[in-house]
């Protein structure tokens, strides 16, 4: 496998597949694009996947090593460093990798990243969210975890580089002291190609309008709570909805009594992710995007949201509260609506408004089209392998 012409990637996702999430699409769509651009990629994991639609080298650490190392040092505090490290040392001069990237870290991915660290390996790491974000109001973040917490401070001070998806992320990173010059801003991205293919002409049907929604269960992080609430603004307003709701574990939302009395309003899928495509989201998914009118974020806290772009992609404007990572990428009245202060009945008005004057659409397909451009899967691509070069030759 080792070709010194070439770059060797090691690529480490805090976690993947078969777990769904936006970080996990993330590394998959990176993989496979570079392995497009003629670039070496292993993907390391701590467990197995069901994944089948790579076209990189898949490798499983070893467990056995990986549990007695991170088992001891979380639980017991005993350091057991130099067992990982015999082992991490194989893997390097086998394989010649020129860096490692972390996509979300977890405590084993800070364990792997200090012994890389102690063998001198180049790494950069792109942290998703819930790994760096701390909001204690809402139980929201690992940084709520002391041990975590400890050990980020110690570790983070170690490492290369640092890709950041949004200015919430490189504020986060500020406040650990990371200097400027050892971060950049490189967003999540989408593979723009595929979804022009399942793009139409948007007319709204002033008899229903069509809502969507996708974001796995989290009660309060992804402000599902707050969904009846809107939900029964439009019904009182006697407006023909049906609200599309996508991701795993949305099945709790049935237990609301708003959904059981009004089934035709809304479609609940628990999930509809395939791997049976090289790019996702697959092409299920994608069409849900592109059959509505408007995609609805109740979310109280994002580092990114990447189902925001799969909207833009699909030519469909944002109804958004304004929270962090979201008003980076949704402008109000440019490609969508910023609601202020969480106001549920504002957000609800805007959806009424919409549905009684259509028009209001057009006036946002310029911004739509032109701000997704920013996230397209070729660009960002070609961002991180800047970014590899930059750190290779440091």
């Amino acid at each position: 496998k080792f070709n010194s012409k070439i770059m060797n990637i090691a690529l480490v996702p805090g976690t993947f597949f078969p777990h769904p999430g936006g970080a996990q699409v993330q590394i998959h769509n990176l993989a496979n694009k570079l392995n497009e651009k003629k670039i070496n990629v292993d993907c390391y994991l701590f467990e197995n996947t069901n994944l089948i639609s790579n076209n990189y080298r898949i490798i499983i650490f070893n467990k056995i090593i990986f549990s007695l190392v991170f088992l001891l040092k979380y639980y017991i505090g005993l350091n057991l460093k130099f067992i990982l490290k015999i082992y991490l040392n194989k893997l390097i001069i086998n394989n010649h990798y020129d860096l490692w990237h972390f996509n979300f870290i977890n405590f084993k991915s800070l364990i792997l990243i200090d012994c890389l660290k102690d063998l001198d390996q180049r790494v950069l790491v792109t942290f998703q969210g819930i790994d760096i974000q701390l909001n204690k109001e809402i139980g929201y973040g690992y940084r709520l975890d002391k041990k975590y917490e400890k050990y980020l401070n110690i570790v983070i001070k170690k490492i290369d580089y640092f890709s950041c998806l949004s200015n919430t992320i490189k504020n986060d990173l500020l406040g650990f002291e990371i200097p400027n010059n050892k971060m950049s801003i490189i967003p999540n991205a989408v593979n723009i190609d595929k979804f022009k293919k399942f793009q139409k002409k948007k007319k709204l049907d002033k008899k229903k309008i069509n809502l969507i929604t996708v974001a796995r269960f989290s009660e309060k992080k992804k402000g599902f709570d707050l969904l009846p609430k809107v939900a029964l603004k439009l019904i009182e307003a006697k407006i023909d909805f049906c609200w599309n709701i996508i991701g795993k574990g949305t099945k709790n939302l049935i237990s609301h009594n708003i959904i059981k009395d009004n089934p035709k309003n809304f479609s609940i899928f628990d999930d509809l992710i395939s791997f049976n495509e090289t790019y996702l989201p697959n092409s299920e998914l994608i069409k849900k995007y592109s059959e509505s009118d408007i995609y609805i974020n109740l979310s109280r806290i994002e580092s990114f949201g990447i189902t925001f772009v799969e909207a833009l992609a699909s030519q469909i404007p944002i109804i958004s509260f304004d929270t962090k990572g979201v008003n980076e990428i949704i402008i109000d009245k440019y490609n969508g609506y910023i609601i202020r202060e969480n106001n549920i009945n504002y957000m609800s008005n805007i959806i009424i408004e919409i549905y009684n004057n259509p028009s209001l659409l057009n006036s946002l397909e310029e911004g739509i089209i032109n701000s997704c451009k920013e996230y397209d899967l070729n660009l960002v691509t070609n961002k991180f392998i800047d970014a590899y070069n930059n750190l290779k030759q440091q």
